[in-house]
């Protein structure tokens, strides 16, 4: 079966309770193998709070076989961990990158096929000038030294981000014709890759309001994006825009394409959220190995209340798992049939 880590996140948020929430459907836990980065004492703490039920558990190494419905619990901290709804404390972001970071060593390791990872603060992670918690994606890429790429998929759209944690007035000198086609190289190979989608075709937003009009508000779009966007048609991609935002996502023209490409965080983010809060999906593409999250953020305000939709976390898992199975079909398909055919051919003799 298929091998899921779940990264807890931060423990005084959400996120053990859209897991928890999501982990307790027996139907669930039978779609694959989940192994959940907590204690079996902060686990009881938050199941307690909910007044849920028992979920059948083994501790666990990661990628040890489960059976009989249980998730596997890994704990990464082997200490006590205090559990304080709602408050941002150093304690708990140490805790939540400690998860974090013992997912990812049974990544590295092969003992687990794919990542979900809870919502945590970036406020209270443990960072420094040096080397910055700039998010899940930052860090994934760094850690995995890849080049990630940030898509938030739901049914019917699919969003990538050109630049991500980025102060707005970084963001044009940011987007060079390097840059967006690397990123445009990373989009199409993900509609494929992850989505199952031949010949993607992908629609570009522009950096200016009304694209520019002209040069009036900028001439990103006629200095930088026009001419891009024209030279990658040449070489065969189907690539549309620049589109302003505004105009764009208010006459869904988001349905008639595969993707869209928008060039910073918020033009991106807000139409999505507003049309898929409770199922949209943050999915990283790029790395060795499938990464999927919630699209909502830690919820300290209704930490413990047992008000957290689980709806998103469970669209998380679902599409983890739909990615694996594409890739593995996929490797199917590509594998170099020869050397086998070659080994059991008849000789000539």
């Amino acid at each position: 079966m298929m091998r899921i880590a779940i990264s807890c996140g931060d423990p005084n948020g959400i996120g053990l309770e859209v897991v928890l929430k999501t982990l307790a459907h027996p139907e669930v836990r039978s779609m694959a193998q989940f192994y959940l980065f907590c204690s079996p004492q902060v686990m009881a703490y938050h199941r307690k709070a909910l007044d849920m039920g028992d979920i059948p558990y083994s501790q666990v190494a990661p990628g040890e076989s489960l059976s009989g419905g249980r998730i596997g619990l890994v704990d990464p901290w082997n200490r006590e961990v205090r559990v304080d709804f709602g408050q941002l404390t150093e304690e708990s972001g140490q805790a939540a990158l400690d998860s974090l970071a013992a997912a990812c060593d049974a990544v590295a390791a092969g003992q687990v096929d794919a990542l979900v990872t809870a919502p945590l603060s970036k406020a209270n992670i443990p960072s420094s000038s040096e080397t910055p918690f700039t998010g899940h994606t930052g860090y994934l890429g760094q850690r995995f030294q890849a080049k990630p790429l940030m898509v938030m998929a739901a049914e019917g759209m699919r969003v990538a981000l050109a630049t991500e944690h980025m102060a707005l007035n970084a963001v044009a000198p940011a987007l060079t014709r390097e840059v967006l086609t690397q990123k445009l190289d990373a989009f199409e190979k993900a509609l494929t890759l992850d989505f199952g989608v031949q010949r993607p075709r992908i629609a570009v937003l522009s950096i200016n309001p009304h694209a520019g009009d002209g040069g009036a508000m900028g001439r990103e779009e006629i200095d930088v994006l026009t001419p891009w966007i024209e030279s990658m048609k040449e070489r065969g991609s189907l690539v549309t825009g620049p589109f302003p935002s505004d105009g764009f996502f208010g006459k869904a023209a988001h349905r008639q394409v595969d993707g869209v490409l928008s060039m910073y965080h918020d033009q991106g983010l807000i139409p999505f959220k507003i049309l898929h809060f409770e199922s949209g999906v943050n999915n990283t593409c790029g790395l060795p190995f499938v990464r999927t999250s919630p699209d909502h953020g830690v919820g300290f305000d209704i930490a413990g209340k047992d008000q957290a939709d689980a709806q998103s976390f469970t669209a998380a898992v679902f599409q983890a798992i739909d990615r694996l199975r594409l890739h593995r079909d996929h490797d199917e398909l590509t594998a170099n049939i020869l050397p086998k055919f070659e080994k059991n051919r008849p000789s000539d003799s």
